[in-house]
């Protein structure tokens, strides 16, 4: 048996074919390089997303406890014709996308995106004291970003518009109706989870 024959041999038991002759042989790609990670951008990046989603709470719970002094029908004026704004407000100060959302929606435009959306599924069903906090910074195919979520939970004060709809005073019921066509956001008990307030914040090296 030649040298080369023997070559042939290994080869094929290993399960490598030999290159034909005169044929290109392709060296493989070199691994992509792992991505750098500066703890001390990841830890500011962080901090400001838990600041911007707090200061949306503070903004958001001050000014429905201002509006519910003149009763549920300037609470839900303020809830959608200002919390917009409010929330507009903070993402310019903060440079940070932040927002509100829930499973059970009033106003559509507060679905969340993907990674919001899967916490609340993650935390259905829990009371809001049992929610997990999220606070994390995680790498995309976009970037690396710091996200940071806190629980929404139902308050005594709520239930005027959020919870059993027969105990709903009518007029209430009735301006629900005409605001919210599709309102999903009633049937709520005390210390239920209500939703999620979050903050999304690139990382900056």
């Amino acid at each position: 048996m030649t040298l080369f024959t023997v070559s042939l041999f290994l080869l094929n038991a290993c399960g490598e074919a030999p290159p034909r002759p005169g044929a290109q042989v392709v060296a493989p790609e070199p691994p992509a390089p792992a991505e750098e990670v500066d703890p001390k951008a990841d830890a500011l990046a962080l901090a400001k997303a838990t600041d911007a989603g707090a200061r949306l709470g503070a903004a958001l719970k001050g000014r429905l406890t201002q509006a519910m002094i003149d009763g549920p029908g300037a609470a839900m004026t303020a809830c959608s014709d200002e919390a917009q704004g409010l929330t507009a407000q903070v993402r310019g100060e903060s440079g940070a996308r932040v927002g509100r959302a829930s499973l059970k929606l009033r106003n559509p435009t507060n679905s969340g995106p993907d990674w919001v959306q899967a916490w609340l599924t993650a935390n259905e069903g829990k009371p809001g004291a049992e929610a997990a906090l999220s606070s994390e910074v995680t790498t995309t195919p976009e970037g690396r970003f710091a996200r940071v979520i806190r629980p929404i939970t139902v308050e005594a004060g709520c239930l005027t518009c959020h919870g059993d709809p027969a105990a709903i005073p009518p007029p209430v019921k009735e301006q629900l109706t005409a605001r919210y066509p599709q309102d999903a956001a009633t049937g709520y008990k005390v210390g239920d989870l209500r939703g999620a307030l979050w903050a999304e914040l690139p990382v900056k090296p």
